[in-house]
């Protein structure tokens, strides 16, 4: 931040108003609103400086000054210790998510919709990579003698669940054996190499027996039916009405060019992989997302728990960042708060209740 004080409190002033009204600004309306002690000419100077390096704009010549994307993303570099969302809203969200939530792709589409109604902005949520995870533990029961429930929890959280059929008939004792063993043998392993040692040549000499193996290939079989989306979004309407005042044709041009590019499901999770480039923590991109259709958009993402898990918000550039950037971190920390907490078992237990 290398503009002066005085610089830098005018700018923020411009932002704030113009996201707030949605009007450009002028000197008069910055010492008439928030009472600064200079003079109109200091202020239009000022104002002449910002506008020469880029921060802000005239929409035509006798008008006021809007913020550029220039403008936006000093705002938002500003705004990242400051904003907080207020205590009741905190306590919703934290209700929302104790309320039972434990499979990820629940507790997916409950972020997306906390988030899409928190900021009123199209909310994302990208679940952790499955080839990364780690098996934390497998729940077997028995649901008859050539059938048992199977619960895959990874260390994000539950991966799958379902009703599998077993080989032969096996009785309740040789299935919580089954599940023991592999509880003992297998947690921290990453998936991806649990499933792929179900179709391995290896001898299934000591532990990796035949009740074993069988279970092994039950954890594959329910892993390979698994077809999770690469992104969950909420709340895409919101932004029809955050382009309202656009030209109509521009509002839907707008719309419609994010709106095929999100129907990609891996188009966003592969920006969002490039653009957050292993960073941790809050990022906001404004316009210059790496996907064409999100030019003149804004996007503010956060990552949560391991293995690439992000969230974030769409919106226009002229989005109310403080509010958007800290819904997004609240969200993300009881998110990965959820799934970490349900994800590790409790202490000195190596067995598991159905």
């Amino acid at each position: 931040m290398s503009l002066p004080e005085r610089q830098r409190l005018i700018l923020k002033e411009v932002v704030d108003r113009y996201i707030r009204l949605r009007q450009p600004v002028s000197s008069r309306m910055i010492l008439e609103d928030y009472g600064l002690s200079v003079s109109s000419a200091t202020v239009r100077n000022d104002m002449n400086d910002l506008e020469h390096q880029g921060y802000i704009a005239k929409p035509y010549s006798s008008s006021g000054r809007v913020p550029t994307e220039k403008g936006y993303r000093f705002f938002v570099e500003w705004l990242l210790d400051l904003s907080e969302l207020a205590k009741k809203e905190r306590f919703d969200i934290v209700e929302t998510f104790e309320a039972g939530v434990l499979d990820v792709g629940e507790a997916m589409r409950h972020a997306a919709f906390l988030l899409g109604s928190m900021t009123h902005c199209a909310a994302f949520v990208v679940p952790p990579r499955l080839e990364a995870a780690c098996l934390e533990r497998v729940v077997l029961a028995p649901m008859s003698d050539r059938m048992a429930f199977l619960v895959v929890v990874s260390d994000t959280g539950i991966v799958e669940q379902g009703l599998i059929p077993l080989e032969s008939s096996t009785s309740e004792a040789e299935i919580e054996g089954m599940m023991r063993t592999i509880n003992r043998t297998l947690r921290g392993a990453r998936i991806e190499d649990v499933r792929k040692m179900a179709t391995s040549e290896e001898s299934s000499d000591g532990w990796y027996a035949r009740p074993e193996r069988q279970a092994i290939e039950l954890i594959a079989r329910l892993l390979e039916t698994r077809v999770g989306p690469r992104v969950v979004i909420d709340g895409l309407l919101h932004l029809l009405d955050a382009l309202k005042e656009l030209v109509p044709e521009e509002a839907l041009s707008r719309f419609s060019d994010l709106s095929r590019t999100i129907q990609d499901e891996d188009a966003l999770p592969r920006a969002l992989e490039e653009a957050r480039a292993g960073r941790r923590g809050i990022l906001v991109h404004v316009g210059d997302f790496p996907l064409p259709a999100f030019a003149k958009w804004s996007v503010v993402s956060c990552d949560y728990g391991p293995h690439g898990g992000a969230l974030g918000v769409i919106a226009p550039v002229w989005m109310d960042y403080g509010r958007a950037m800290s819904a997004v971190a609240f969200v993300a920390s009881r998110l990965e708060a959820l799934l970490v907490g349900h994800a590790v078992p409790p202490a000195g237990k190596d067995t598991y209740d159905a």
